[in-house]
């Protein structure tokens, strides 16, 4: 006996992917060992052209031993000698270029437009990650005077909200930015 209600989900639910679902063109893994890959990508099907761009481009790179690309399938397989990592940044720029979409490096069973957005997502994080660990960081020399920035900055503020102080709040406020804005020089240690 078939189960009417599972097979009305099923067809609401392909029918509300179908719609809403912004598949990643990009290059998506379908197998992967150290040294070799097989990517596809709907940006590569049926697109000849592209493919023989994407093959070219990829085989002047001297460490990428086996190249090849079919328009058919939209199927890349590559094989290299480069570390993991930097081809994986390869492959990712190859993607960008194709379809302005992260390449997706591991198997998952996540839909790859999931994936796209949380890559997305994540690299806004990193991005402001790494802005806060470049500002906060004790081992370059103008370190005290970013605090010393801060707190200018800080005390500024509340002289100009709470006092209503002028000139000193805004004259605080500006020296405090002005440190803060302030590019700091490494020391080259090889003298």
């Amino acid at each position: 006996m078939i189960n009417l209600g599972l097979l009305l989900g099923m067809k609401v639910g392909s029918a509300l992917r179908n719609t809403l679902s912004t598949e990643n063109d990009g290059l998506i893994i379908a197998h992967r060992i150290k040294g070799r890959r097989r990517y596809s990508s709907k940006a590569l099907k049926n697109h000849p052209e592209t493919c023989q761009i994407v093959q070219e481009a990829l085989s002047q790179i001297e460490e990428v031993t086996y190249c090849k690309i079919n328009p058919v399938t939209g199927s890349l397989t590559v094989a290299y000698t480069l570390p993991e990592s930097k081809m994986d940044l390869i492959l990712d720029s190859f993607s960008h270029a194709l379809a302005g979409k992260h390449a997706q490096q591991e198997s998952s069973i996540l839909p790859s437009a999931v994936i796209t957005v949380s890559d997305n997502i994540n690299d806004t994080f990193r991005s402001a990650r790494d802005s806060i660990r470049n500002f906060f960081n004790h081992t370059e020399p103008l370190f005290v005077s970013r605090l010393v920035g801060m707190g200018l900055l800080f005390y500024g503020v509340t002289l100009m909200i709470n006092r209503g102080d002028r000139p000193a709040g805004p004259q605080l406020f500006w020296w405090g930015l002005g440190l803060l804005l302030r590019q700091s020089h490494k020391h080259n240690k090889e003298n």
